[in-house]
């Protein structure tokens, strides 16, 4: 078969909705910045720009990555496509993946030839209205050419064909970090249960403990707080916070394979975690992380607590090569370029 993605010029959109950086919006500046390594064109649409000026902006500049904002209408995806002529629509995220297929739908009787792509992430079960959102994406996924889900949580629940694609981080120029913060890293909400990472400071006041990010459930969060609990609240970017972290602990009720577990794991930062989505193909228990129940959260922290120096250092070094070696972009570009042949 012809490939088309090494034609002069021929680029590669990576399309989503978005108000904020969040995990999708982390895994989407990771493959654009894979996608640029393998030497392929690649551009970020957003559907359209939101009141403030999106963070996910600054990174893209800083990365080099052309990126560009659509009104938010279908008309408009539909215009900037035929006149750009992109070989590949990468969608993410629910909205943008019922735009893309409407788009291929409109594109039937066109000679132009996209081959288009979705990604679910969402290990949670929608509720109220964006349930509706959820049932018409799960279900019409038939309509793109090729599916990737980050779990077999997510993957169950799609009736069309998927395969599971590990998430990935770039591990060029990570170094392991020599901070000593014990830290929730995410949105602050149901899902990420960051309750859970309040109850545990509460059990522990004799440690410091860290918590970056906002959400819905910040308001109720603060009232309890036992006076060891950081609130860092938003960040746009983690890459220089990283190195004053020592330990990360995911105690999520739901998940698919977080980008923050990759993140740290990949500056020989350690993770905690509740045995959510697909963490358990990333943690080796007693290696290079630790996996638990809930309720073993506390335990799991008291031995971490114990261990010195020297003994973290083999658990620090193995969450480290885990990313090299199976959750980095050279260990997965490939897979997904793969899929992007048309």
């Amino acid at each position: 078969m012809k490939n088309q993605i090494h034609k002069k010029n021929a680029e590669i959109w990576l399309l989503l909705d978005s108000r904020d950086v969040g995990g999708i919006e982390s895994h989407i500046l990771q493959l654009a910045q894979g996608i640029t390594s393998f030497q392929r064109s690649v551009r970020v649409i957003f559907l359209r720009q939101y009141d403030n000026t999106h963070p996910l902006t600054h990174l893209l500049n800083e990365a080099n990555i052309s990126y560009r904002f659509l009104n938010g209408s279908l008309r408009d995806l539909f215009r900037y496509a035929r006149h750009h002529r992109p070989v590949v629509i990468h969608s993410h995220g629910y909205k943008a993946a019922l735009y893309s297929r409407l788009l291929r739908l409109s594109l039937l009787t066109s000679h132009q030839k996209i081959r288009f792509i979705n990604t679910f992430h969402a290990g949670e079960v929608s509720k109220g209205k964006l349930a509706i959102y959820d049932f018409l994406d799960r279900w019409s996924a038939l309509l793109s050419h090729y599916n990737f889900v980050v779990s077999e949580q997510i993957k169950s629940r799609i009736p069309s064909k998927t395969t599971v694609l590990n998430n990935f981080i770039t591990t060029q120029n990570l170094a392991i970090s020599q901070g000593s913060q014990v830290a929730f890293v995410g949105r602050l909400s149901h899902e990420k249960a960051p309750d859970r990472f309040i109850q545990l400071a509460q059990k522990h006041t004799d440690h410091q403990f860290h918590l970056y990010g906002s959400g819905p459930m910040e308001q109720e969060l603060l009232k309890p707080t036992t006076g060891n609990v950081v609130f860092h609240g938003h960040q746009n970017s983690m890459d220089r916070i990283w190195n004053n972290i020592g330990l990360l602990v995911i105690c999520s009720r739901y998940e698919g394979l977080p980008m923050t577990a990759l993140e740290a794991m990949g500056r020989g930062i350690p993770v905690i975690s509740t045995p959510v989505g697909n963490l358990h193909k990333l943690i080796k228990h007693e290696e290079n992380s630790w996996i638990v129940k809930p309720e073993q959260l506390s335990q799991s922290l008291i031995h971490w607590f114990s261990l010195s120096n020297q003994q973290k250092e083999p658990i620090q070094q193995a969450a480290q090569q885990t990313i090299r070696h199976s959750f980095s972009t050279e260990a997965i570009i490939p897979t997904i370029l793969t899929a992007y042949q048309v």
